[in-house]
């Protein structure tokens, strides 16, 4: 009984404001969105974690924290992969690119729905 009360809250959200169809997104619109919905819906971690991370607009933050904590997916060579080895990776938010140093390891970062929507519920359970 427990477990079915919360099964609703374990799932992801089947639909999200702002994203109107099934495909991928780039990291940077997915932030943007992100950031969209926490100032919406009034989340705690919009108003502190934004402003403690260091971020002028807050959409910087978002982007790292959709990196490191849903699937992310870019390009290396030609074909989308997942992006597993995050370590010692910067992020240049402007091109979507994962950088050692000067050198782009990873470019064209997507985010997919069903991940977005995962990252949603984790910021709403945050505080």
């Amino acid at each position: 009984m427990f477990f079915t009360g919360l099964s609703g809250y374990l799932k992801p959200a089947t639909r999200i404001r702002g994203w109107r169809d099934n495909k991928a997104r780039s990291l940077t619109e997915a932030a943007r969105l992100a950031h969209a919905l926490a100032a919406a819906d009034g989340l705690a971690i919009g108003k502190t974690m934004v402003r403690a991370g260091g971020h002028g607009d807050g959409d910087g933050w978002y982007a790292q924290s959709i990196l490191d904590t849903v699937p992310v997916y870019g390009t290396r060579d030609s074909a989308p992969e997942r992006i597993e080895t995050k370590a010692r990776l910067g992020l240049e938010r402007t091109d979507d690119k994962l950088c050692a140093g000067v050198a782009p390891v990873w470019r064209n970062l997507r985010v997919k729905c069903a991940d977005f929507g995962r990252y949603v519920d984790w910021l709403r359970s945050v505080w």
